[in-house]
């Protein structure tokens, strides 16, 4: 089913800096949004419904809590660290970001210094964020513990794939990405070429890069589309950027040509069934809860709410009381609607949360991560 047509412009259309931004925040955002449920099984209607604030817990047969028209105000700061050897409450100031943020921020210190993507300055970006971490997937520690061993570093991501026999497929590089399709919004091949490489540093499974490289061309998209740009303008960037990406990567990497095909098919499927009113994420073959970290579960999540919210706030209102992965399926999608609807359409409490969070406390949480600094990407 396609999406329906957005209604006819009634005034001028938001500049690209509007929806660039729009992008960037909507990632902190939903980063942020999301990280006090990060882990939760919070019961939310069966899908094409979206969840409106009031939260069941699994196996509770209470109601909790109905989300307020400011979420951040009733956020407990709790936030789930299962990458430590022993799981842990990180304690969180209200509107706070987590490591979707973090990772993001680096490519937009190192996009806006060098003009240009430069795979090893990220990668030495990303080594300088590791003791500032709360929070760290293995695929990504151990990654950056492979860039430090004296092997190459552009290849790191690949080695952490092959030893862990090709079952490394998390959503790591994807919510980290937009800051990419931002920057290289007007420019198709080295938008590709940088979502391939930055995914590959960490994430080298094909999924993982050409979801980053459809997702990117959808932002693009959205961002220079103009005022009559339609979801289905979206949607087709993105099925676009995946077909050139698994072009791109088959050229780059031929010994991988047989994953890339394979990574293509189903990430169009993804895109497909993004569209119907019931994604199939509560299913046998991806399920939200039972499928933590898998990148085509977050890749097909918000391209889902992308189609079917009717504004940035109830798709991010929705896919955070999903739970799971929350903070980073916030990110992806929160990046994809904001890019769409424009930094307008964001909650102005909800902006003011995020970029007055931390505001009091020095450190590199405030000089080098925080949400503010993406923004400076937009500010040339």
């Amino acid at each position: 089913m396609p999406p329906p047509r957005r209604p006819a412009p009634t005034g001028p259309d938001p500049l690209p800096g509007q929806r660039s931004r729009g992008a960037l925040l909507g990632l902190a955002i939903g980063d942020a949004l999301g990280a006090p449920l990060r882990g939760r099984n919070l019961v939310a209607p069966p899908f094409p419904g979206l969840a409106d604030g009031m939260r069941r817990h699994l196996g509770q047969g209470r109601m909790q809590s109905r989300l307020p028209a400011n979420p951040f105000e009733e956020a407990p700061g709790g936030y789930a660290d299962d990458s430590a050897q022993e799981p842990a409450q990180v304690e969180l100031r209200k509107g706070q970001v987590t490591d979707e943020t973090h990772l993001a921020c680096c490519i937009a210190w190192s996009l806006k210094e060098l003009k240009h993507y430069d795979a090893a300055d990220v990668a030495r970006r990303y080594r300088a964020w590791k003791p500032h971490a709360f929070d760290m997937t293995d695929a990504v520690r151990e990654s950056l513990e492979e860039m430090g061993s004296g092997m190459p570093v552009l290849s790191a991501g690949k080695r952490v794939w092959l030893r862990h026999h090709r079952k490394v497929f998390c959503h790591g590089s994807l919510s980290r990405t937009a800051p990419i399709g931002v920057f290289f919004a007007g420019n198709e091949p080295a938008r590709i070429q940088a979502s391939l490489e930055d995914s590959a540093l960490t994430h080298y499974d094909p999924r993982c890069q050409l979801a980053c490289a459809a997702l990117n061309a959808a932002l693009a998209r959205a961002i220079t589309g103009g005022a009559s740009v339609e979801k289905a303008d979206i949607l087709t960037a993105a099925k676009t950027g995946l077909s050139v990406g698994a072009a791109t990567l088959a050229r780059m990497a031929p010994e991988v040509v047989n994953e890339t095909t394979n990574a293509k098919n189903f990430l169009w499927e993804d895109l497909d069934r993004a569209q119907q009113p019931d994604p199939m994420l509560y299913g046998p073959e991806l399920h939200l809860h039972r499928n933590l970290g898998h990148v085509r579960v977050a890749f097909r999540l918000a391209f889902w709410e992308f189609v079917h919210a009717p504004s940035v706030e109830a798709g991010l209102v929705d896919v955070v009381n999903r739970g799971a992965d929350a903070d980073a399926h916030g990110a992806i999608s929160g990046a994809l609607l904001g890019a769409f609807h424009g930094e307008e359409a964001i909650p102005q409490e909800w902006r003011r949360m995020v970029l007055d969070a931390m505001n009091t406390v020095r450190g590199p949480l405030w000089n080098t991560y925080h949400p503010r600094h993406l923004l400076a990407l937009v500010a040339d």
